[in-house]
């Protein structure tokens, strides 16, 4: 007894390992498919590896994408429930019943009471026979349904590396202004207190006071506004890979100053590519699955042959069962055409009909769409590269005026309070080209979005 329940214990042991190699085997396949859908490879034109990094890191830790992954294997079932139906059913019904018959007479002759036992061991065949294609065409459209979320989940994936990417780089761009504010900010109370030390010696109005004071508090509150969406941006990261929030703000990440893109952006883009978007690929999907639907509705008119055989044996004595002669089988064919239904049949059609001309809009509209996010991609970059290179000019410019500053300063032709001031401006300049620069890198992403990752 002992040695069972040890060999026992040891296959039991030796599944768990086998499904656990299994599961090991599978989920490194699913990366690979997720980095294949979002072309991983894509992201190495930007010069900082932590981006492509944290991506690949959603990709394997979101769990809303595994949710999704779920749901797309739930569809994978489904085209099997619906195969099953293509195919013959067979049951085994073993049956017992104890049977007592009631007195009988009819005229002088009188039946006893018969108790006895019946058993019986039937094996049940049913099969639809499929001639119409009716159960096919159901495992047709269970494979487009299953196609149309295999591409929403491609579209998910490259949602989540997109916004992935857009928020990181926006934490950097966040820790650049706040470095530059926090310099603003200094630079505002070095000017209060000179201010202050020139309303002492009669120099500055009361005026003057107060408004270098409000000029100060203004920059103390637009550094904390910086720093509050900072950490904002770091919790919405830290949940895309699986982050504690609570430990956001150790998250490693790069400099902004050094980050940038270095390939190369298309000035048109191929029509081929709008075919080949994941929710244009959907939405063909869809409208294909109800053009089969509406064959099945139409199918739904026709004639049901069903096809029954039984087979078994039968005995009133247990010890009989299973003798030769107590075989029993029965074959039978039965043609079923419906012939009222209150009207459901006819309903049936034309709401399928009215689906299929929905989803031929949809997919028509999807295609649009397609084609304006491609083009509102690519008018922003336009101009947002443009814009992001006159702010260059206009820091490069301010630089050199404060230079000039500098010069008259260390001269002593100019105060120190206009040098600071000077300062100031230039890093407001800065500001302005960092958020130009911020917006002209996420322009990229959205290209990249809008092409279903083919650039």
């Amino acid at each position: 007894m002992a040695a069972k329940n040890i060999a026992k214990s040891i296959i039991l042991i030796l599944m768990f390992l086998i499904a656990q190699s299994c599961f090991a085997k599978d989920e490194p396949l699913k990366i690979n498919i997720r980095a294949c859908n979002i072309n991983i490879n894509w992201w190495d034109n930007f010069s900082d590896p932590l981006l492509k990094e944290y991506i690949y890191l959603a990709m394997e830790k979101n769990h809303e994408l595994k949710r999704i992954t779920y749901v797309t294997e739930q569809y994978r079932q489904t085209i099997k429930t619906e195969m099953a139906k293509e195919f013959p059913s067979l049951m085994i019904s073993p049956t017992f019943a104890r049977i007592k018959t009631a007195k009988q007479q009819l005229f002088d002759i009188e039946t006893a009471t018969i108790r006895t036992n019946n058993y019986a061991i039937p094996l049940v065949a049913y099969y639809e026979a499929d001639i119409f294609l009716k159960n096919h065409d159901k495992t047709k459209a269970a494979r487009k349904e299953f196609e149309a979320y295999k591409y929403k989940e491609k579209s998910a994936d490259i949602s989540l590396a997109s916004d992935v990417a857009t928020v990181y780089i926006n934490i950097l761009k966040f820790d650049k202004l706040i470095n530059t504010q926090q310099k603003i900010t200094d630079i505002r109370k070095k000017i209060k207190d000179l201010t202050n030390d020139r309303y002492k010696l009669g120099l500055a109005s009361l005026y003057d006071v107060t408004y270098t004071d409000k000029q100060h508090t203004q920059a103390q509150i637009d550094l904390n506004d910086l720093k509050r969406d900072r950490s904002l941006l770091l919790h919405q990261l830290a949940v895309y890979t699986d982050f504690c929030p609570c430990a956001a703000e150790n998250i490693a990440r790069g400099d902004f100053d050094t980050l940038e893109y270095t390939g190369c952006i298309p000035e048109c883009i191929s029509s081929d590519v709008v075919v080949l978007r994941p929710d244009v690929m959907k939405a063909e999907a869809d409208l294909q699955k109800a053009k089969i639907d509406v064959r099945v509705a139409r199918k739904d008119f026709l004639p049901q042959i069903q096809i029954l055989g039984i087979a078994g044996y039968n005995a009133l004595l247990l010890k009989n069962l299973f003798n030769w002669e107590n075989i029993f089988a029965l074959v039978g064919v039965a043609a079923m055409q419906k012939l009222f239904t209150g009207g459901y049949l006819s309903a049936n059609l034309k709401k399928k009909k009215l689906v299929y001309q929905e989803l031929f809009e949809a997919y028509k509209q999807a295609d649009l769409i397609a084609i304006q996010e491609i083009n509102d991609a690519l008018c922003k970059i336009k101009h947002d590269t443009k814009k992001d290179k006159d702010n260059l000019k206009k820091v490069q410019l301010e630089t050199i005026n404060f230079n000039l500053v500098n010069e008259r300063y260390k001269a002593g032709i100019e105060s120190y309070l206009n040098l600071i001031q000077y300062e100031e401006n230039l890093l407001n300049l800065q500001k302005e080209k960092d958020i130009s620069k911020a917006q002209r890198l996420a322009d990229y992403i959205t290209l990249y979005k809008a092409t279903g990752t083919r650039l």
